[in-house]
């Protein structure tokens, strides 16, 4: 995936961010509603990591240098770890939210630009996913969860605040929109906590074990005499990986025979759909009859 096929889908997430923060702070104030006006505030989270994700991503995008010979991919883990910092704030204002400010009446207006605003968010949401599967790029991926969050929020809001109102009837249901925003915060919470976990573990250079790449190397050496497969290392860089590959000789083998193979199975691998970008291949000897290949 290049710069332009991802920032493409934040430009769009950008329009939609703003355009949900705006119409609920417009009409939140028009109603004198201070529970659309917070969760106004929640929808501009979301816009501003759209902004600081779309610049981030960029700089991801710089050539690889002699100082940092595996490219710049990194700095979109670092992105998500901001991006999971806001959704964890979203979680614990809306637990605060909850606790502090009493339900409001219901209005008409209130509800339909709630709807509104999450279908447009479910929208979103499935498309930064699709996109971010489809290119392998984790930064469209945790911008889609942060929609979804933000979305299931303002869902939940309405839910609640709608559960509230029957509260003079079922005395129980006076305390739904206390509760029920609490039990929101932590999911939110939760979601935050789980994008740390992933980005800082990326973010150190986890190994990844993936069976699937494996067997498609393991295929391109076979049809190689000379060599055989001995082991790999698989690190993931934003929406690309680096490849630590280590092949065994089995025959006596010229120069100019080896560099033309490796040249080949760089170029194989290169094609393969999973976005291997930086390859490095080191070989050693294991000298044996041609029938001990595996």
């Amino acid at each position: 995936m290049n710069m332009k096929e991802e920032s493409k889908p934040l430009i769009f997430s950008m329009l939609i961010n703003f355009i949900c923060s705006s119409t609920k702070l417009l009409v939140g104030v028009y109603c004198q509603s201070k529970s659309m006006i917070a969760d106004g505030f929640h929808s501009i989270s979301g816009f501003i990591t759209d902004i600081i994700a779309y610049f981030g991503t960029r700089l991801s995008y710089k050539k690889a240098n002699k100082k940092y010979p595996d490219g710049f991919g990194r700095v979109q883990y670092i992105i998500d770890l901001f991006i999971a910092t806001v959704i964890f704030l979203m979680g614990a204002y809306t637990i605060y939210n909850s606790i502090v400010n009493p339900s409001h009446p219901i209005n008409v207006l209130w509800i339909i630009v709630i709807i509104f605003t999450v279908i447009l968010k479910l929208i979103n949401s499935r498309f930064l996913m699709m996109k971010g599967l489809k290119h392998n790029s984790p930064i469209l991926i945790t911008t889609s969860k942060e929609s979804e969050d933000d979305m299931i929020t303002s869902l939940g809001v309405v839910i609640i605040i709608i559960l509230s109102q029957f509260s003079n009837q079922f005395s129980i249901l006076q305390y739904a929109d206390s509760v029920g925003g609490v039990i929101l915060g932590i999911l939110i919470i939760k979601t935050a906590l789980g994008l740390y976990k992933d980005n800082v573990l990326s973010l150190l250079g986890e190994v990844e074990d993936n069976y699937e790449i494996e067997t498609h190397i393991k295929s391109i050496l076979s049809k190689y005499d000379e060599i055989t497969f001995k082991d790999m290392e698989l690190v993931r860089n934003g929406n690309y990986y680096t490849l630590e590959l280590y092949i065994n000789i089995l025959k006596n083998i010229r120069v100019y025979k080896l560099l033309t193979i490796e040249s080949e199975i760089r170029n194989k691998i290169k094609k393969l759909r999973y976005h291997i970008k930086f390859i490095d291949i080191n070989l050693g000897h294991k000298l044996e009859d041609k029938a001990t290949k595996e």
